[in-house]
C-alpha cells in the first residue's frame, strides 16, 4: 500500500508557500481545466479540488502536515474526508505509520509549472474560481461556506442563486414602487419613460452599492457587496461593472435585450463550483457576503 499522497509533489507548489498562495495556485489550475472542458468528474479534477479544500485552509492544512511528517498511511479517500469534515477518519482503524519511500527526482503527475510564494499573481485568493469541497458525492460542503474572501484564511457566507434571485425580486418591487411615484404624472412617451425608468433603475441601484454597501433587499436580509479582496465598498467603476446589464437597459430597443439575456447568464453563473460568484462579480471584483455579525 502506498503512503500518503503528497500534495505538494504531485502539484509542483511550494511548501513554505501560504494557505492562501496555495490556493489561490489550485483554483487557478481547476480554472485551466474547465477552459479546457475536463468534467469535475474527472479524477484529476477531484483530485485537484481535493487538494484545494485541504491545503487552502490553515488547520486542514496543519492536520495534512502533521500525517504526512509521520509518514500515515493514508488515501485519496482519506483525504477527501479531510476536506469535507476537517479531520481523518476514525484513528483506530488507521494503520501504523512506516518510512515513506522516496519521491523519485522530477515526479509530476500533471505537469504542472512550480509554484512559489514569489511567482506573479493576476488577482486575490477569493477569486471568482475558489471552490467549495465538492469533493464527495455523497457529502455536499455548506452553501455559501468554505471560501476566502476579504479576510484571508476566514469563512464567507455568499447567498446561493436562489437567494440572490429572491432578493433580485423583492429590490425589483421596491424600486418599481418608488419609480412609479416618481415617474407617475410625467407626461411622456411610451419610448422615453422606458429609458427613464432604466436610467433611475441604474441610479438607484449603482447608488444603493456605492453609498450604502448593498441594496435595500440585501441589508434586509443582512448581506452586503464588498471589495472581493479589501472587503470595502464598491467604487463607482465596480459597481457600474456589477451593474452592466441595467445600464445597457438605457439603451433603446437593443439594450433590452441584451439586458434580459445577461441577467439570464449572470444567474446561470452563479454556482456553488465556484463560490456563489456570478460572472457579474468577477468582472467588478467583488462579492456578495453576509455582514459581519449577522
Amino acid at each position: 500500500m502506498n503512503s500518503m499522497p503528497n500534495l505538494y509533489e504531485i502539484h509542483n507548489l511550494d511548501r513554505s508557500a501560504s494557505s492562501e498562495d496555495l490556493g489561490y495556485a489550485l483554483v487557478q489550475r481547476d480554472l485551466e481545466m474547465e477552459q479546457q472542458f475536463i468534467s469535475e468528474t474527472d479524477d484529476r479534477r477531484r483530485r485537484l479540488q481535493t487538494a484545494f479544500a485541504v491545503l487552502a485552509d490553515d488547520q486542514r492544512r496543519a492536520t495534512y502536515d502533521d500525517a504526512l511528517n509521520a509518514s500515515l498511511r493514508m488515501s485519496w479517500s482519506d483525504l477527501e474526508h479531510l476536506g469535507n469534515f476537517g479531520t481523518f477518519p476514525d484513528a483506530s482503524l488507521r494503520p501504523e505509520p512506516y518510512p515513506e519511500p522516496q519521491q523519485q527526482p522530477g515526479a509530476n503527475a500533471y505537469n504542472y509549472p512550480t509554484y512559489t510564494p514569489d511567482s506573479p499573481q493576476s488577482g486575490p485568493v477569493g477569486n471568482p474560481f475558489g471552490h467549495p469541497s465538492p469533493y464527495t458525492a455523497s457529502v455536499p460542503a455548506p452553501q455559501g461556506y468554505g471560501m476566502t474572501g476579504a479576510v484571508p484564511g476566514a469563512y464567507v457566507d455568499r447567498p446561493s442563486a436562489l437567494k440572490r434571485l429572491g432578493l433580485l425580486i423583492i429590490d425589483g418591487l421596491a424600486f418599481s414602487l418608488v419609480a412609479s411615484v416618481v415617474l407617475v404624472g410625467m407626461d411622456t412617451e411610451a419610448a422615453l419613460g422606458a429609458m427613464l425608468y432604466a436610467l433611475l433603475g441604474a441610479a438607484w441601484f449603482v447608488g444603493f452599492e456605492v453609498l450604502t454597501g448593498a441594496s435595500p433587499a440585501k441589508h434586509l436580509f443582512g448581506y452586503e457587496v464588498r471589495d472581493r479582496e479589501t472587503g470595502d465598498k464598491l467604487s463607482w467603476e465596480q459597481s457600474a461593472k456589477r451593474q452592466w446589464w441595467r445600464l445597457i437597459n438605457i439603451v433603446p430597443g437593443i439594450g433590452s435585450l441584451i439586458s434580459f439575456f445577461g441577467m439570464i447568464a449572470i444567474g446561470m453563473s452563479i454556482k456553488q463550483d465556484n463560490g456563489f460568484i456570478g460572472s457579474h462579480d468577477r468582472w467588478a471584483g467583488a462579492e456578495v457576503a453576509r455582514k459581519s455579525g449577522r
